[in-house]
């Protein structure tokens, strides 16, 4: 066998396959200097000894991006009440084993629950109002009424 029809193994451009090429030239065409680096990249890439395959690469940042969508998603009320949202409170404090702080700790938790609580009251009773005032209810238009004629007073 003559050393020209035996193909090297370290030499760039003999490890792309057609994923690489088609992402390479969709980089390409949304903006040119993605596709440099998508190059750039690839020409680095297959010098190394342990080259990373494109394909590999691209499913295990896809499943990472949707397990950050997902963490946002659950953190900012996915699984949570309108009302509560992001400001959903855990159900107790953590315990940190001794009685006093714990006893301490359970008791600020207490305080700052019913502020919260009193707050999320706060702000749904806002919101009915809006959407009263957005209806067009009879007291509405009562105060519209009795503020103009005030004004002409």
């Amino acid at each position: 066998m003559s050393p020209s029809s035996q193909v090297p193994t370290n030499g760039y451009g003999w490890r792309w396959k057609p994923l690489d090429i088609v992402v390479l030239l969709i980089a390409f065409a949304i903006y040119w200097p993605v596709g440099l680096i998508v190059l750039a990249w690839k020409l680095w890439n297959d010098r190394q000894p342990n080259p990373q395959d494109l394909g590999v690469l691209l499913q295990t940042g896809f499943a990472r991006l949707q397990g950050l969508f997902d963490t946002v998603a659950n953190g900012f009320g996915g699984s949570q009440t309108r009302a509560a949202g992001p400001f959903a409170a855990a159900s107790e404090p953590p315990q940190t084993g001794n009685a006093a702080f714990d006893a301490e700790i359970r008791e600020k938790w207490a305080r700052t629950e019913a502020e919260r609580q009193r707050i999320l009251d706060e702000a749904e009773a806002f919101r009915a109002f809006l959407a009263a005032e957005r209806s067009g209810d009879r007291d509405v238009y009562e105060r519209f009424r009795q503020a103009r004629n005030a004004g002409r007073a």
